[in-house]
């Protein structure tokens, strides 16, 4: 998966804007913006794939889970 994609973001372009100005004032160094814009990166990543895996499991465990047999006029249903 391609990491810079999401520095085209609003927070992408502002963390960048950010390291910029922070390099440009000398308070960091080049080398650092670039570990600080991998690491966003990686986080993004990682939350996105989180949230993937999140819906695949809802997607395929709500139909189960809201089709439990009927008691006495009433349907059973677990919400999570």
């Amino acid at each position: 998966m391609a990491y810079g994609l999401y520095r085209n973001t609003t927070l992408g372009n502002s963390l960048q804007e950010s390291l910029d100005e922070l390099i440009q004032s000398q308070q960091i160094t080049p080398q650092l913006a670039l570990q600080v814009l991998l690491q966003f990166d990686k986080a993004i990543n990682s939350r996105l794939v989180q949230r993937r895996m999140l819906n695949y499991r809802n997607a395929i465990l709500d139909p189960i889970i809201s089709h439990q047999p009927k008691k006495s006029g009433m349907v059973l249903q677990f919400h999570t």
